[in-house]
This record gives C-alpha cells, sequence and structure tokens, in this order.
C-alpha cells in the first residue's frame, strides 16, 4: 500500500468482492464485503458471493493451497466416502479424534501421517536457507465420514490448530505441485504409482448451502496400476504413517471458487455465520478450472514477489532467532528505540532487560506462540483445566464475564464442563459471579474475558475479578488483543494473557500468530508453569514467523498513531451523537444539536473508562500517544436504515479482522451472529451495529470517509421519511 511519510497510508487499491484484503495479498487474513447486502448475501449462501469468494478469514474459510493438499491426501490415503482436515501435529490430530468421539452423536475418525520431503536435493544443501527449505515436513490428516464434516469443521474452527496456508505453500513446493516461486508446475502430469481418486460431488440436505460440495473430493477409485490402495482404514484412532513422497510423484489439481458446507440439524450444528461457519474451496478437474487454476497462481507469483522483495524478509534458517525476537517483544524484555527494531541476527547476543510488562520476573521462557489468536484462547483454556488436574482439584465449569468474540464461548462451552455466562460484563455483575463461585461445586476453575470486548468496547474489573479469584481459588485469563499490551498492562491482575498477533502486533494483514504468557507472581503459577512445560509444542510455522517478525518491528510506533486516529474520529462521532438513552457502562455526553443518525459510540474512553485507565500503561516519553485507546470502536444508528447506508459509503476496506494497518470496517453482528441476532441484541449487540479499526490513513481523509458516510446515511434516513 502507498504510504506518505513515515505512515500516512493513502485509499487502499481496489478490491472486489470476495477479494483479498489487502488487495493482492497470497496469504490475506481477510476478504473483501463491500456493501451490506454482500454481508447479507455471504450469510444466505447467494450464488453471486460463493463465485466471487477467493479469499476468507483462514479460520472460516480454506485456502486454496491447503485446499491442493489435502485433495492430494485425500488422492492418496482416502476412501470413497471420506473427508479430512489437516493438522501441524500427531496431538492437534489426537485432539481432533477426541472431539470428534466426544460429540453426543460420535464421529468415527483415523489420522494418517503425511510426511512430506523434497526429491530434488539428493544431498544437504550447504546454504542454511535452502536447506530450511528442503526440510521434511509431516502433516497429519484426520479422516471421516463426509456427512460429518459439520461437526469436524468445528474444531477447525474454534481451536484455530488447522495448518496454515503458508505450510500448504510449502508442502506444495516440496511435492512439485508448485515452484519455488509458488507458480503452477509446467508439463504433463505424471502418473502416480498410487491409485487416484475421483472427485464425487456430495449433497448435503438443508441449510443455506443445500449444494453440491466438491471440496476434497469424496472419491471412487480408479486404480492406474496393479498396485494396492494404502488407505486401508486403521481402527481409530490409531495413527497410519504414509511413506516419504518424493517431488517425482506430481499431482496437479486445479481449484475454484468456494463453496460452504452447511452445519447438520443435530445437536452439533451451530449458527450459519461468519464466525460459525467454513468456506471451502471446490475441486474443479475440467480444464477451464485448470485453467483458472493457472490464472490464480499467476496473480500470487506477482502478489509473492512484491511481498518479498520489498518485505525486508529473513532468512528461513533464522526463524528460530525470529520467534525468540517476537517472544522478548512481549515480554517486554527487548528494548528498542521506536523505529528502530534490534536486527534479529543479534536478538541472542542482546542483553535482556528487565521487563515492562509491570510483573517482576517475566522473561521470554515465560511467552509462548501459537499459530493464531484462537489456538492461544483454546490452549490457554486447556492450560488451566490441566493445571487444575495437577494439583489434585477436580475441573469445575468457566465463567465468561462480558459479552466476547463467539469463538470464545464455543471453546468454554465444548470442551471441558461447560460456562456460565455473564454477558454484560459489568461491576454490577460481581455480585453474580461471587454467588457462581460460592456455589460451584467442583469450585469455579477461571474467568475469562476480554480487554476490552468486541465489539462493545466494555473494560472488564479487573481489580474486583481478581479480588473474587483470590479469595475462591479460580483463575483469570485475559484476552489483551483489542487494545494490546502497548496500551494497557493487564498481566499483574491476571494469571494468563492471550492475544492474537494476528491484529495490530503484524497489522500487515499477511500472517496468523497467538501469544500466551503466564504471569510468574499467579497464586498458580508453580502449576500452570509445570502444566504448560509438559504440554506445549511449537505448532508455529517457521514461514509465518518470519513474516510475522518482520511485521512486528514497528509496531509500537503503528499502535501510537492509530490510537491518535481513532480518538480524533471518535470525538468527532461523539459530538454528532443523537439524543437519546445511555447504553450501560457509557459515560453520558452532550448530543447533537441537529439532527444525527448516530445512536452511540463505543470505544474504550467512553464505555467504562474507569476500569480501562486503570490498566493504562504509562506513556513512553520518546513516543506520542503511545499510552491510548487503541484502533477498534463501533457505531449504532437510528435506524437499521441509516447502519446501512453509512457502511455502503464508508471509504474504507470492509471485510473480517481488526487492527490493520489499513483502516477496516465491518457489519459485526450480520457476520458474527446473523441467525441469533435477537440473542445478541439482549446482550446489548445491535443488528444494525457497525465495527470499525482505524488505521494509519492520513487524518484529512479519515475525516473525509466519516464525513460521505455520515451525509449518505443522513440522506437515506430522509428519503425514507419523505416515503412514508
Amino acid at each position: 500500500m502507498k504510504q506518505n511519510g513515515s505512515f500516512g497510508y493513502a485509499a487502499p487499491p481496489y478490491s472486489p468482492v470476495g477479494g483479498t484484503i489487502p488487495a493482492l495479498t497470497p496469504h490475506a487474513v481477510s476478504v473483501s464485503l463491500p456493501k451490506w447486502q454482500d454481508n447479507v448475501d455471504y450469510e444466505e449462501g447467494h450464488e453471486r458471493i460463493k463465485q466471487s469468494m477467493t479469499s476468507g478469514y483462514p479460520r472460516f474459510y480454506i485456502h486454496h493451497q491447503i485446499d491442493q493438499l489435502a485433495q492430494i491426501t485425500a488422492a492418496r490415503f482416502g476412501l470413497p466416502t471420506e473427508l479430512c482436515i489437516l493438522l501441524p501435529t500427531q496431538k492437534t490430530a489426537d485432539s481432533c479424534h477426541t472431539f470428534l468421539t466426544d460429540r453426543s452423536s460420535p464421529v468415527s475418525s483415523r489420522i494418517v501421517a503425511f510426511p512430506i520431503r523434497s526429491a530434488s536435493s539428493t544431498a544437504a544443501s550447504s546454504d542454511p536457507d535452502e536447506a530450511a527449505k528442503q526440510r521434511t515436513i509431516t502433516v497429519y490428516a484426520c479422516f471421516f465420514p463426509a456427512e460429518d464434516f459439520p461437526v469436524a469443521k468445528q474444531f477447525w474452527q474454534h481451536t484455530g490448530d488447522g495448518i496454515s496456508s503458508r505450510v500448504g505453500e510449502r508442502c506444495l513446493t516440496l511435492l512439485g505441485v508448485v515452484d519455488g516461486d509458488c507458480s503452477a508446475t509446467a508439463g504433463t502430469t505424471p502418473t502416480p504409482p498410487e491409485p487416484v481418486h475421483e472427485a464425487v460431488p456430495i449433497v448435503l440436505k438443508g441449510g443455506r448451502y443445500a449444494t453440491k460440495n466438491k471440496h476434497y473430493g469424496a472419491a471412487r477409485t480408479t486404480s492406474t496400476s496393479s498396485s494396492t490402495s494404502t488407505a486401508a482404514t486403521p481402527t481409530s484412532p490409531t495413527l497410519a504413517s504414509a511413506p516419504l513422497l518424493p517431488s517425482s510423484s506430481k499431482l496437479r489439481y486445479a481449484t475454484s471458487k468456494p463453496l460452504t458446507r452447511n452445519p447438520s440439524q443435530s445437536d452439533e450444528s451451530e449458527p450459519t455465520s461468519l464466525a460459525n461457519s467454513l468456506e471451502l474451496p471446490s475441486r474443479n478437474g475440467t480444464a477451464n478450472g485448470a485453467g483458472l487454476a493457472r490464472i490464480e497462481q499467476d496473480e500470487d507469483v506477482l502478489a509473492r514477489y512484491v511481498e518479498e522483495r520489498y518485505g525486508r524478509n529473513l532468512d528461513l534458517s533464522l526463524a528460530p532467532l525470529a520467534k525468540l525476537a517476537m517472544r522478548r517483544r512481549i515480554a517486554g524484555v527487548l528494548r528498542e528505540t521506536p523505529g528502530q527494531a534490534v536486527p534479529v541476527e543479534r536478538i541472542e547476543k542482546e542483553q535482556a532487560e528487565d521487563s515492562d510488562r509491570g510483573v517482576v520476573g517475566l522473561t521470554e521462557s515465560g511467552v509462548w506462540l501459537y499459530p493464531c489468536g484462537m489456538s492461544a484462547i483454546f490452549h490457554a483454556h486447556q492450560l488451566v483445566m490441566g493445571a487444575r488436574k495437577r494439583v489434585g482439584g477436580e475441573v469445575g465449569q468457566s465463567a465468561c464475564f462480558g459479552f466476547p468474540y463467539t469463538d470464545t464461548l464455543k471453546i468454554l462451552e465444548k470442551w471441558g464442563p461447560g460456562c456460565h455466562f455473564l454477558g454484560h460484563g459489568l461491576t454490577s455483575d460481581l455480585p453474580a459471579l461471587r454467588a457462581l463461585a460460592e456455589k460451584a461445586s467442583p469450585p469455579l476453575l477461571a474467568v475469562f474475558c476480554e480487554f476490552p470486548s468486541n465489539p462493545l468496547l466494555r473494560s472488564p474489573p479487573l481489580a474486583g475479578l481478581r479480588a473474587l479469584a483470590d479469595e475462591f481459588g479460580f483463575m483469570i485469563v485475559v484476552d489483551e488483543t483489542i487494545a494490546g499490551f502497548v496500551n494497557v498492562e493487564v498481566l499483574p491482575l491476571a494469571d494468563v494473557v492471550v492475544s492474537s498477533l494476528t491484529k495490530v502486533f503484524s497489522g500487515d494483514s499477511n500472517v496468523m500468530g497467538g501469544s500466551l504468557v503466564i504471569n510468574p507472581k499467579s497464586p498458580h503459577y508453580a502449576a500452570l508453569r509445570a502444566t504448560q512445560d509438559a504440554e506445549y509444542e511449537d505448532m508455529y510455522f517457521d514461514e509465518d514467523a518470519i513474516y510475522m517478525e518482520r511485521n512486528s518491528r514497528n509496531f509500537q510506533d503503528r499502535i501510537a498513531e492509530e490510537n491518535a486516529n481513532a480518538e480524533m474520529i471518535c470525538d468527532l462521532l461523539r459530538t454528532r451523537r443523537a439524543h437519546g438513552p445511555v447504553p450501560p457502562g457509557v459515560i453520558p455526553a452532550a448530543t447533537s444539536t441537529s439532527p444525527s443518525v448516530i445512536k452511540e459510540v463505543y470505544y474504550p474512553k467512553f464505555m467504562t473508562p474507569e476500569h480501562y485507565l486503570a490498566s493504562l500503561r504509562p506513556p513512553n516519553a520518546a513516543l506520542p500517544n503511545s499510552s491510548g485507546f487503541g484502533a477498534l470502536f463501533s457505531l449504532t444508528f437510528t435506524s437499521l436504515t441509516a447502519s446501512k447506508a453509512f457502511f455502503d459509503a464508508l471509504g474504507c476496506y470492509k471485510g473480517p479482522s481488526l487492527g490493520t494497518n489499513f483502516t477496516i470496517a465491518c457489519p459485526y453482528t450480520i457476520l458474527a451472529h446473523y441467525t441469533e441476532t435477537e440473542w445478541a441484541l439482549g446482550w446489548g449487540v445491535e443488528a444494525g451495529l457497525v465495527r470499525i479499526s482505524i488505521g494509519l490513513e492520513e487524518p484529512e481523509l479519515l475525516r473525509e470517509w466519516i464525513d460521505i458516510a455520515l451525509e449518505a446515511a443522513e440522506k437515506a434516513v430522509e428519503a425514507e421519511k419523505a416515503q412514508q
């Protein structure tokens, strides 16, 4: 994206419906849905949206290179009635198997280990970077009956433990399906020695996408040799180890537009919304499909060239040091002057300083990296359950304090004994939490909360929660993603802190990541640390770590500028607020003297500010605006007509995600709670809510976007009144 000065981003390049956000980014983590109706049609599965989708949020959408690798895996090891999902380790595959087995209607599954190496390297390379690229990678396929995909996709979505798109890309390169530059391999495809499986469409009945879905191809075998299939079904959950596969056996698969499988109408089904659905590319074996694959590959080549040529990437052999650098940044022991990151090559030689995270004794050894933020949350829940067991206690239910991002609640409900939901997350809810803790048997396990919450930007009373935790012995897990540890410090009052590094820590919206920090002063530290040391495995893919480290070098500077931009816009919007009642937690304000369409501005400065300010970090004298209210806010409007018109006229990128270097907006409730809007409204989340994450654009451009959108909303309301 073009920049003016240090940041000062210009208007973003165009990305059509279904295109990547950012545009021309092969590993983008968002998708363009620029009009309100696009989002509604996406939720309802309209054909125009399905045929336009080329990208999506990775936990809801299978990247085309993951899809290609899954097709190869299914063709080699799958049965005619099976589908599979790909996972990075045996432990995560076992966890998927357990999840499927533990459903109220158990799902059978089996695991196949698929080691992938390159046959093009006959001897070890003397170039460390090249040797790292040629390393053997093992993926683990969890196979299950095709009709049970709606259940299996919940594991992929909620845990965030599926392989990343860069894992898929590297494996396809090793297999020779794509070249090192990610272009499709030219030439005739050799006949593989194993049986080849032809795709047979699976028809799913009911739901929004009641259509043929060819993803991963349910297969019928057409053997091209006399060899027998290697896909004999072992007794679940036996791990079947596949032979190492060299690139001499290239399989070419075309990809086309994604389709979505609809949850079955059972007790395991979920509302069909962005937060509860999974977008899947279909397999298309036609010549037209192959041509489309070539076009998509060519776009990938160009985009990747630009990304790597100007991206200051490290050699892949330095990935362990990149991870160390990130862990030190997160621990606050790496002193980096604003704008001057410590070179990764020197990271081990740099003297670690005392942490600035507000807790004595925190070092990088107390920070762990995960494939994405939701993975960190999932494993934080596993961690607190394991810690309770380690001290001989019985695992009780947890409590979710405040209205969270939807998958957090799903994790607490579906793993372990369940949870209590205190959806307002206000000081007035502390007596109810006390009552729960007093009656809980077994004792309450943990309280999970966001600081502040998404999308209402409500900060929980951490001091009050800590007092109850100390009294009743439960743990506190805080998700600090929205505010970020540059702005607030919640670790002193928490036992575990998690964050989605995908958001503002990265900013570029081209890589996923998550982190987990254990408070070394926690009363539960010994059990937590022993459990984490015993259970943790590094699943964070080296290529992802390289990009994340690169992106995060200037994250403090970016956060400071986004703080200033967001506060400027929210102060402006607050003056345009219509007269009306104030929602719980929002401080009263003067209202607009002229007619206005803005009902409320949800922003930490105005929503429960006493709790946010209590955890606000001292400002960095060398970095103006380094301690602020973050980049995220939400707006509600006086009518749904106003919401739609405002959103449609807004000039920024529009799609899921937040914390990006560019401004991005979405109709949050439509995407996250489309089939449960009444339930969400009961907790104060209106159907017309628009969530906006402010980026690094020039303030004048941001104000222009807001003014144009407000004018459009006001005109739409006037036109509606004129027709009545």
